[in-house]
């Protein structure tokens, strides 16, 4: 990832965009850390807030006209929070502590003329930027002055003033305001600055320079320069509003011009947002509840006890939209600009420990983060690029998405693979056309194998021009896993069925199916299993709930309103009574399987699943496989559509397998036994002769459940335990238990190594009492 493309996907991300009050206030005072300082409690830290943003803090906290309320999220709702009277009493009850810090000196000095506040806060910013300040002026203070003593104790300004002097600010008596003195002090200084917000303003046209029609200076809007070379200006009208927080904006604006002058940089670039300026942060009001504003009780203005009670009204103004809905952005603590920053750090790493790889593979794709952003942010795109990269530079850890690469290997291969004309004809006759192909897709076929077959047999008997079926997988773990490699041949592989069958329609039972042909196979027609149901009708004998259910929509559904739609006037045909989750259609949840969470972060996985099964107390209703065993997982009853449609089936069975990745329930065969036995079934119905099975697939085993569990947490399947036991049987290479019948064995057919301790129990059955696995090899003594 270049820094270009890191910087791109910052500015999607709005988290940091400033909240609405600091982005209205022309200095950018902090307001949401005033806020919550105040609102704790902490006084001190709240004046810290005021110390590192306000010029003179302890006179302009006091008079500050507070244009930030207008544009407070909470004036939404109802009365914007008092931003300047918190001001006011953080600097009525409180006191800077310990002594200004300025700058290490440059060894250039700059001379203020006029003692009005924005002079006073050129003369503060250039102070702490390191510069030695001569300040002008027989009356310190001008324009604040006029001020009532109860709105601007004389003591504040006093105390502001010797502050000053911490910063190399010399306060000097005032000059003669013409030509010759101003053309003087810009000789001698570095850069000059006269403030024009005095009780008698001086005469621009008697300093010497270009003037407006109204007599005041003519200034470069941006720059506040002045027509003589190094002097600036500021303190009128035509730049704004005269009141506190606008003069000390204008001072602000000078000094920056002035500082930039001094180091011969752009006096224009990356200016744009001094002052007011617009934010991109998006704060939702949705369910804020109703808090009064606070009121005063001394005419002063609030008691610590009042600023406290009006801070807490405060929203803490942020986006957070996607960190709200999405465990998975929540479990890293960070939001999406913070992690593309962290992504982008991994990917750079050359030597050393990536800590972000977990954060990179744990994402599940569902969409739900783009769903909700204001601007559209998509942390799968963001991950995706990463899971690319990390393929293409060998830096994608082994054992990610390991297990899941081994399913779609076997989903697409001999064993479980299959495409079967109308007629029953496979691909060793001629295959004939079809108006349609049934695609179950491998997880509705390794979870439920009768449900496809009773589909199917249905689909046949109801539609005409013919229904073929092809078992195999769409690629969609191989395009998570960045392994295009993979993802390429299935899609080959699905055409090249289709295109032998006539160019039928597909009719698809999965959405994650949906979505990748429409993405990678637009030319292929597609159509929900559920759609045709409705135009089929229903098998005799489809039951409705007995009960209210809480239907859930699987992510890869969220853009798929036919999926959507069809699902649920299916249940209104039949009558089957269902809740809406607070998250569903377009925002629904993931199940944890999506995007390989549940292969790269299991935890993860687990805690999506519970998350969104606790989100009713109701029975769950779910149209995808993967979904419905997942949810189920903590022990919620879950149906599948097609166990309505289907209520005699055997996959009716209630699910409730810790480990869905691995197997539906406890005591079933696993994913890889299903599909395997799937295709076998559909042979012998169409009258060909089924596979062979190999030697090991004839081996009977028992396991307590304890051990079974054990065996699918670490993801080993029931091939892998039958080849390491087949393997040792056959070699003889296993090692004994001394005084007992337990054997232990070892088996690596590619990268992973099994072990395996068992028991012989004769008539080519073994009860397993332990299996693991582990990458590494074990290599014998150097000879």
């Amino acid at each position: 990832m270049e820094q270009q493309e890191l910087r791109d996907w910052e500015h999607r991300c709005i988290q940091e965009e400033p909240p609405f009050c600091q982005a209205a206030c022309p200095i950018h005072v902090d307001v949401r850390a005033l806020t919550r300082f105040l609102a704790a409690g902490d006084m001190a830290g709240a004046r810290a807030v005021l110390e590192r943003t306000m010029p003179l803090p302890g006179v302009l906290g006091l008079i500050c006209d507070h244009p930030c309320e207008a544009s407070c999220r909470r004036g939404d709702v109802e009365e914007s929070i008092h931003i300047g009277e918190l001001e006011r009493a953080c600097a009525l009850y409180t006191k800077a502590k310990g002594r200004l810090l300025p700058l290490p000196s440059r060894g250039k000095r700059v001379a203020v003329v006029g003692g009005g506040l924005s002079a006073l806060t050129v003369a503060w910013d250039m102070g702490r930027k390191g510069y030695a300040v001569s300040l002008f002026s027989d009356e310190p203070g001008g324009t604040l002055l006029d001020l009532p003593e109860e709105r601007l104790p004389r003591e504040a300004l006093s105390t502001e003033l010797e502050r000053l002097k911490m910063l190399r600010v010399t306060l000097q008596p005032g000059l003669p305001l013409e030509a010759a003195t101003l053309k003087r002090l810009a000789e001698e200084h570095d850069a000059v600055y006269v403030g024009f917000d005095e009780r008698t303003p001086p005469d621009a046209t008697a300093l010497g320079l270009e003037t407006e029609q109204d007599g005041t200076p003519k200034l470069e809007p941006l720059s506040l320069a002045t027509s003589m070379p190094g002097v600036f200006a500021g303190g009128v009208q035509p730049l704004g509003p005269l009141s506190p927080i606008g003069l000390a904006a204008q001072g602000r604006k000078a000094a920056v011009s002035m500082d930039r002058l001094v180091q011969v940089v752009s006096m224009t670039a990356s200016r744009e947002k001094e002052g007011p300026c617009a934010t991109r942060l998006f704060t939702s009001i949705e369910g804020v509840q109703r808090k009064p504003a606070v009121p005063t009780a001394e005419s002063a203005g609030y008691l610590p006890e009042e600023a406290a009670a009006e801070a807490s009204r405060c929203l803490q103004c942020e986006c957070m939209e996607c960190v709200k809905v999405c465990a998975y952005l929540e479990r890293y603590k960070g939001y999406p600009r913070k992690y593309a920053r962290e992504i982008y750090n991994n990917l750079s790493v050359i030597h050393g420990l990536r800590q972000a790889n977990k954060l990179i593979n744990s994402c599940s794709y569902c969409g739900l983060c783009e769903t909700v952003c204001p601007n559209d942010f998509f942390m799968a795109d963001l991950c995706a690029q990463a899971r690319a990269e990390m393929v293409k530079t060998k830096k994608m850890p082994l054992s990610a998405h390991d297990f899941a690469l081994r399913d779609l290997e076997f989903n697409t291969s001999e064993a479980a693979s299959l495409l079967l004309d109308a007629r029953g004809t496979d691909e060793s006759g001629q295959l004939g056309t079809c108006a349609y192909l049934f695609f179950p897709g491998c997880q509705l076929s390794g979870a439920s194998p009768d449900h496809v077959q009773r589909t199917l047999a249905h689909l046949r008997e109801k539609l005409a021009g013919g229904v073929g079926v092809m078992l195999h997988c769409c690629g969609a773990p191989a395009k998570w896993a960045a392994r295009q490699d993979l993802f390429d041949p299935q899609l080959a592989r699905v055409r090249e069925a289709w295109e032998k069958l006539g160019k039928p329609k597909l009719i698809l039972a999965c959405p994650t199916c949906g979505a990748t042909f429409r993405d990678h196979l637009s030319d292929v027609p597609t159509i929900p299993l559920w759609e045709v149901l409705l135009e089929t009708g229903l098998p005799e004998g489809a039951a409705a709930l007995d009960k209210v259910h809480a239907l859930h929509d699987p992510c890869t559904a969220r853009d798929q309103p036919r999926f959507l739609d069809s699902v649920r006037e299916l249940l209104t045909r039949l009558a089957a009574p269902i809740e809406e989750l607070a998250l569903s259609r377009e925002r629904t949840l993931c199940c944890g399987y999506g995007g390989l969470m549940e292969a790269a972060n299991p935890d993860m996985g687990r805690e999506f699943a519970l998350r969104r099964a606790g989100q009713s107390e109701r029975d769950y209703l779910a149209y995808c496989a993967m979904c419905r065993d997942s949810l189920s997982r903590g022990g919620k009853r879950v149906t599948h559509l097609l166990d309505l449609i289907f209520p005699e089936s055997p996959d009716a069975v209630q699910p409730a397998s810790s480990e869905p990745y691995v197997r539906k329930g406890p005591g079933t065969a696993d994913r890889h036994e299903n599909r395997a036995r799937l295709k076998r079934a559909l042979l012998a119905q169409a009258g060909k002769e089924t596979p062979q099975m190999e030697p090991w697939e004839t081996l009977e085993l028992e396991m307590e459940p304890e051990v079974r569990l054990a065996v699918d947490q670490r993801r080993i399947l029931t091939e892998d335990v039958k080849q390491t036991i087949h393997a040792a049987q056959a070699s003889g290479r296993a090692l004994a238990q001394e005084g007992g019948n337990r054997l232990m064995a070892s088996h690596r057919p590619a990268a992973v190594t099994y072990w395996v301790e068992y028991e012989p129990l004769g008539d080519n059955r073994f009860r397993v009492h332990r299996a693991w696995c582990h990458r590494m090899r074990v290599l014998g003594p150097k000879g």
